[in-house]
Order: C-alpha cells, then structure tokens, then sequence
C-alpha cells in the first residue's frame, strides 16, 4: 500500500450550532463544542478511516491545545508530526452552522501557523507515495513559497500531489485566477468545490469547469454538496457521481472527506469508479455528524 502525506493546515474548531437564525444584537440559542479541525488534517482523518496508510505534517502553537490535537489526530490512526511555533498560540477556527446545517467558517490567516521553507524536512518524504495540500497553505502569504517548494519538490521526486483549492471568497480577494492555476499546475487531482471551480475557470456548470481544469491537472473533482461530484480525467469520459444517502446533520468537513476517501481509494489502486463511490460513502458518513472529523 502506499503512504499519502496530508501537509497544512491543523486546527481547533470552535463549532457554534445554531438553533435559530441569527438575532443580530441580541441572544441566539445554539450549542458550542471544539473538536480538532483543519482541512488538511480533516483529509488524513478521513483517509485513514478508510483504510489508507496516512502522515501528517502541520504547524502549532506551544500550549496545551497543541498536545491535544496531535493526539486527537493520533487517535485516528494518522502518524503525526507537529512543528510547535514557540511564544504563540494554536489557531482556532470558528465554525458557524446555521439552522440549514450549512456551515461558514472564520479563519485567521493572519498567524503564522502554517509550515515555511524553513520547516521544510526531506524526510517527511520518506516512504511517501502521494502528497496532498490545501488552498489555505498557498492564500497564507508567508508561506505561498512553502506551497510552491512543496509540490515542486513532489514533482522532482516523482510524487503526484493533490489539491483543495479551499475557499473561493478567500482566493477571490487576494487574487486573479490564473495566479492560483499557475500554482495548481501538475497536480494529479484538484478538488474545487462549486464555487471554487468556477472562480478557477469562469464556468458555473460543474462538468464543464471539471473539464476545463485538466488544462492544468491530470484528473478534477467538482464536489457539489448534495448533487453528488462531478469527475473528470484526462484518460476517459467525465462522469458524475451521486451524493450518498445519509442523515443530514452538517455539512462541516463533508468536502474534506469526499477528498479523504477519494485519496485512500487511490493510494489503494481502486478503479475510477469504485475511488468516487468510496468517496461519497465517506463524504455522507461526516455531515451525518457535527465535528468536521
């Protein structure tokens, strides 16, 4: 079996469940939790439940939030490494889920808890098969140069990476499409979601802006929430995959493991069609639950 590297992004998430829409300047009833987050580490959660031979690599703080999301993350049956930032806190992240179990996100990009060239370390390569990255190492601008070291490191050791371009408003705000293609080029698979798609390729149907993606990656995946995927390779036909029937709690890392179990369904040498099964069987498992892992 070979090992998929999940690099980036390790968070807590502070998820606040509405039980009412809003009320702006007053009292909502809700509920509060913290549960470990981050996308990238979302991924190798779900990658290893699905039964994928998973490392990890993410920045920290030096507290106790830090200690407990490595063993959290440990618990999932992912081999962890966390480089600790000393004199600085674990980022959080907030997560709202309105009364339509759709979740927003508040994320501070303004720490420096994301991995660096100087961080970088040639053995996290060792025994690694498949690398994969989140948008938000690249949208972090001291670590933009990490994101592109990283995947051109993969590229000369002949790995294939991945990518989750991860949050459209974010890339929106900071730059022009063809900045983020340039960077994306050569991976194996892109995983935007609609929206993300869209902004990559100016083309609001899925299949199509799918398509269009294989200009600059070998395989792309257009997650669209409830209507299921759209896939497309440069080896066959695109096609569509279904969203698999689940008990709809949230839709808090769904996304994260639709990547998770398309990427175990990889490393393993399942076929295309089998890969986007497991994916959305996995996808329906997370927004049948709150945390987004």
């Amino acid at each position: 079996m070979r090992r998929l590297l999940c690099l980036g992004d390790l968070n807590l998430d502070v998820t606040i469940t509405l039980e009412d829409p809003l009320a702006v300047g007053s009292d909502t009833p809700g509920s509060i939790e913290m549960h470990g987050g981050g996308s990238a580490a979302n991924v190798a959660a779900w990658a290893a439940r699905c039964d994928a031979d998973v490392s990890f690599v993410g920045v920290v703080g030096d507290d106790q939030a830090a200690d407990f999301l490595h063993e959290e993350l440990s618990g999932n049956g992912v081999l962890v490494t966390t480089l600790h930032r000393p004199g600085t806190r674990t980022r959080a992240v907030a997560a709202i889920v309105d009364v339509a179990g759709e979740r927003s996100l508040v994320s501070d990009l303004g720490t420096t808890l994301y991995p660096t060239v100087e961080d970088f370390d040639p053995a996290w390569f060792n025994g690694i098969n498949w690398l994969h990255l989140t948008g938000y190492t690249f949208i972090a601008e001291y670590s933009r140069g990490f994101f592109r070291m990283i995947t051109a490191e993969a590229a000369r050791r002949g790995i294939p990476f991945s990518v989750d371009p991860s949050a459209a408003h974010l890339l929106q705000a900071e730059f022009e499409p063809h900045e983020v293609l340039d960077a994306l080029r050569g991976a194996a698979v892109l995983f935007p979601n609609r929206d993300e798609g869209e902004f990559l390729t100016g083309i609001s149907d899925p299949e199509e802006a799918a398509v269009s993606l294989l200009a600059v990656a070998d395989s792309a995946v257009v997650k669209c929430g409830p209507d299921g995927a759209w896939i497309a390779r440069r080896d066959m036909e695109p096609f569509h995959v279904a969203a698999a029937e689940t008990d709809f709690v949230s839709t808090l890392g769904a996304g994260d493991a639709f990547a998770g179990g398309f990427l175990a369904a990889t490393v393993r040498g399942l076929d295309a069609g089998a890969t986007a099964q497991l994916a959305a069987e996995t996808a329906a498992h997370a927004v049948a639950r709150s945390p987004a892992r």
